[in-house]
């Protein structure tokens, strides 16, 4: 039997600085809609949420763009058969994306 979650997340394009050698560089970041809710429980914004983030690993954010959404299918079944100890590369159908806005 194939067995498939979906999962509803944003693509957030964030400007970050590393502060160790000071270089600027652009880069997105994935969260999933039980994590944004989480933070929005505790009176956490997305924005503070992401800036956390990336304040633990020795960067500052600069700029957080506007989140992309999408809904993401991935087939459990393949995910199981990937996880074992013969690790081949994924078949295109492991994870179905389809934009809920752009």
């Amino acid at each position: 039997m194939n067995t498939n979650i979906t999962i509803e997340v944003r693509r957030f394009p964030v400007d970050i600085r590393d502060e160790r050698t000071s270089v600027v560089s652009r880069d997105y970041i994935v969260l999933d809609k039980p994590m944004l809710h989480a933070a929005q429980t505790v009176g956490q914004s997305s924005k503070e949420l992401i800036q956390r983030i990336y304040n633990r690993h020795g960067f500052r954010v600069l700029e957080i763009g506007k989140a992309e959404k999408r809904s993401i299918s991935v087939s459990l079944d393949e995910l199981w058969d990937m996880s074992g100890a013969d690790r081949t590369a994924p078949s295109e159908s492991v994870a179905e994306v389809s934009n809920v806005e752009k």
